[in-house]
């Protein structure tokens, strides 16, 4: 006897499942949240693949449904950079509702990804048809806003081991999954993505990270880094700079 074959899952189902994790999106109402699943659609993307190739100046907010999404591009030289990474619950491209705005980065999947993709105008019209809504929006820029600011101020002042610390720190909470032994955290990158988001070179990395692995806070293994002491890639990272020679 022949197996059924599996059902296709409901589009409009995983959009509002989606919505509803959002962390931005999660506590408004109900009924907003439909009407946001109806106004969106499902985008599948494979790994390194480019979020809306054909089209990539168009007006859309992002949500992470599952995989990884990396904000970068290519600088005057040819170097690739990296600007942030989002995992799932988080929300990208808000500055894409702003009109007349050239934007020199663009969006690929980090690993296979599911987006939910909302158009600008009509998430435009959703939050002015329900205003306090325009609070969430305005938290989210501007606690982004701050995470630039204490980013900048670190690579200004602080030296290239403080640097790896602090992002192998913040990468952990969003992107990190539990050690299969329960020691640790797994972050699922490569030594090229880590450089291309501190605009150094993968010789650095290398360097960096074979020294925080002497120091007992990471495992380094290709394509993986497990850290085994968040803690102490936090005090490393807030370290004050080291004097010169």
């Amino acid at each position: 006897m022949r197996s059924k074959p599996a059902p296709v899952a409901d589009p409009s189902a995983l959009i509002r499942r989606a919505l509803g994790l959002c962390r931005m999106l999660r506590n408004w109402p109900p009924e907003v949240l439909d009407e946001l699943t109806a106004l969106s659609r499902l985008g599948r993307y494979e790994r390194h693949q480019q979020v809306r190739a054909a089209d990539p100046k168009r007006r859309e907010v992002l949500v992470v449904a599952s995989g990884c999404v990396e904000v970068g591009g290519v600088d005057a030289t040819g170097s690739r950079f990296v600007l942030s990474m989002h995992s799932a619950g988080d929300i990208v491209g808000l500055a894409r509702l702003l009109e007349h705005t050239q934007f020199v980065y663009d969006y690929h999947a980090h690993q296979p990804t599911v987006l939910v993709e909302i158009p600008g105008e009509s998430f435009l019209a959703l939050l002015d048809a329900h205003p306090p809504l325009w609070k969430d929006i305005c938290l989210l820029v501007l606690a982004r806003m701050h995470e630039l600011i204490v980013v900048q101020q670190r690579h200004a002042f602080s030296n290239i081991d403080n640097r790896v610390a602090e992002l192998l720190a913040r990468l952990a909470p969003t992107h990190g999954q539990p050690a299969p032994d329960g020691q640790g955290v797994v972050l699922r990158i490569s030594q090229s993505d880590l450089a291309a988001m501190l605009s150094v070179s993968r010789q650095t990395i290398n360097k960096e990270l074979r020294l925080l692995e002497q120091r007992g806070l990471l495992q380094a293994a290709y394509g993986r880094l497990t850290i085994v002491d968040l803690a102490g890639l936090l005090r490393l990272a807030d370290a004050r700079a080291r004097p010169g020679p």
